[in-house]
């Protein structure tokens, strides 16, 4: 009996075995068979759909999911977005992306693609790609695939070179016979006039050069040509002393023109523009005119030595103007603004500024950077929803004539909804002791938000901020301390509500409560401690928490 049961456990133990094998080997048949359902619906999608999914990736990943099935190859084959990217020629290695030492074999890859798109009339709707500078890859390859997507009816082109130096290399003059182009983003170039074709861009809407050599005349055929363009963006482009912008633009809504070093004029005269940014290299651009447009809205200057009467007489000409920036300005003195729908005001760096007016109820942001030369401001209408940022960079030793100055800014702001404060020194905000008792506090009597960015004050403690924020705008309201780790540690303050009128510059009896949020253990108790040891501050009834 012994040896018989002996038997029986291992044949149990077989049957159960085999039977758990048989167990997972059908569930991972039901699996596979949901898997190929799946591939299969998805298989049958209409052909434009499979290209819509397969056009959101690189063309390497798309090419992989050709392998797929029969139905994916053919998505491929037609797909009429080849998006290489910027990183096709390139490999990682430790964190950096350096050059592929297979260039030929990519070269190649690219070649096959193309010619196949041309061997079957595939139109060919985007094509992105990075390649290496001629010294690395010639250019007639880029040529040939040039042609090839002008043939096949290119729509978006982003072509760029990969490494920056002294050279530019040449495009062919059938890229300029592209009638069907959209979208033309182009870097490291040089573009010449072509001597044969001319420019027949006429289906072009947005035009992108970057780190570009390009010829005057050829800007200037560029804009009497380009009947629908809407975008204009020229950024480190070289060989372009003056720009026209010329009034048969009329779908133009947007030019940016940034650090182009040999640029000395710009005018712009586009009817119907809407945006504009000019940022002038080492303040080389010295005139910019902006005429016939009446529907500016964004207005961005860096960097330019436009004066007091340039500024006023564009404000003028410019009724519709929302945004102004204006940065790097140095011959800028004195600025009055009167508008009733600029929202946006930021002056940065214009270190010549005394004088300051605004007339603007409807600005809900103002931006000002600046060092201790803080100009006077009048504030004599904004919006209620108006939040304030404020960046100073301070070198020099402050006295009383700078805080006075600093009491006079910020009293302006008494019915904004918040102040953004950022400052390298402790001293731009906290005032000394005996500074205040010959100064009236700017934002008496309002609720003030404060938005600090507390690590820029090296070796000031948050109690030393707090004490200037309670004496700056006694009926503080919230402050945020705004931290590198961006875990923003916040004080709520309430109070009672006053019963009587007279009672309601009393406030310091009405603080009821004071909310805590996201402060260490040592800096709670720290607050704790000051707040209960200030009866000035804080209530005997109120509470921390």
């Amino acid at each position: 009996m012994r040896f018989i049961a002996n038997q029986q456990g291992p044949t149990n133990t077989c049957h159960v075995c085999c039977s758990s094998r048989r167990h997972r080997t059908s569930l991972r048949v039901m699996k596979e068979q949901r898997v190929d359902e799946v591939e299969d619906q998805i298989s049958k999608l209409p052909e434009p759909i499979l290209n819509h999914f397969m056009g959101l990736l690189l063309a390497k990943d798309a090419a992989r999911m050709s392998t797929l099935s029969k139905t994916w190859y053919a998505a491929w084959s037609s797909l009429p977005y080849l998006n290489f990217g910027d990183r096709f020629f390139y490999r990682e290695v430790r964190g950096r992306w350096i050059l592929s030492e297979n260039i030929q074999e990519l070269v190649h890859i690219v070649d096959q693609t193309l010619a196949n798109r041309k061997k079957h009339k595939i139109s060919v709707q985007k094509f992105w790609l990075k390649v290496p500078s001629s010294y690395r890859m010639s250019s007639s390859y880029v040529h040939n695939w040039i042609k090839i997507l002008v043939t096949s009816n290119i729509k978006e082109l982003i072509l760029k070179v990969g490494e920056s130096d002294s050279s530019f290399d040449s495009l062919p003059e059938e890229l300029f016979v592209a009638e069907g182009l959209n979208i033309l983003n182009l870097r490291g170039f040089k573009l010449e006039l072509p001597l044969h074709h001319g420019i027949k861009f006429s289906s072009l809407r947005n035009l992108r050069l970057t780190d570009t050599y390009l010829d005057e005349k050829l800007v200037q055929d560029l804009c009497a040509s380009c009947v629908c363009l809407e975008k204009l963006r020229l950024s480190c482009c070289r060989g372009l002393a003056s720009l026209q912008i010329a009034a048969s633009l009329l779908k133009l809504k947007t030019v940016w023109l940034c650090c182009l070093p040999e640029l000395q004029i710009v005018d712009i005269a586009a009817p119907y523009l809407e945006n504009v940014y000019i940022e002038s290299q080492l303040w080389n651009l010295q005139v910019v005119k902006i005429t016939c447009s009446k529907s500016l809205k964004t207005l961005y200057i860096v960097d330019v030595y436009v004066t007091d009467g340039w500024l006023k007489d564009l404000l003028v000409n410019q009724p519709k103007l929302e945004c102004l920036s204006l940065s790097g300005c140095l011959k800028l003195q004195a600025i009055k603004i009167s508008s009733d729908r600029l929202k946006y005001l930021a002056l940065s760096w214009c270190l010549e500024l005394i004088d300051v007016e605004l007339e603007t109820p409807n600005l809900t942001r103002f931006r000002c950077e600046c060092d201790e030369n803080l100009p006077t401001l009048k504030l004599m209408k904004a919006s209620v929803f108006l939040v304030v940022e404020l960046e100073f960079s301070l070198t020099n030793i402050l006295d009383s004539h700078w805080y006075s100055v600093l009491m006079k800014f910020l009293g302006n702001f008494k019915q904004s909804k918040a102040i953004k404060l950022d400052c390298c020194d402790k001293n731009g905000i906290v005032i000394p002791n005996h500074m205040r008792e010959n100064l009236v506090p700017p934002l008496y009597g309002t609720n003030a938000n404060w938005h600090i960015i507390f690590n820029t004050f090296g070796d000031c403690s948050l109690m030393d901020i707090l004490d200037s924020l309670l004496w700056i705008s006694p009926q503080l309201d919230t402050l945020t301390f705004v931290r590198e780790s961006n875990l923003n540690s916040t004080l709520k303050f309430i109070y009672e509500d006053a019963s009587a009128e007279g009672e309601k510059f009393r406030w310091r009896h009405k603080l009821k409560k004071v909310k805590m949020e996201n402060f260490t253990c040592m800096e709670q108790q720290e607050l704790r401690n000051y707040l209960f040891t200030n009866e000035d501050y804080i209530g005997e009834e109120a509470s921390v928490v």
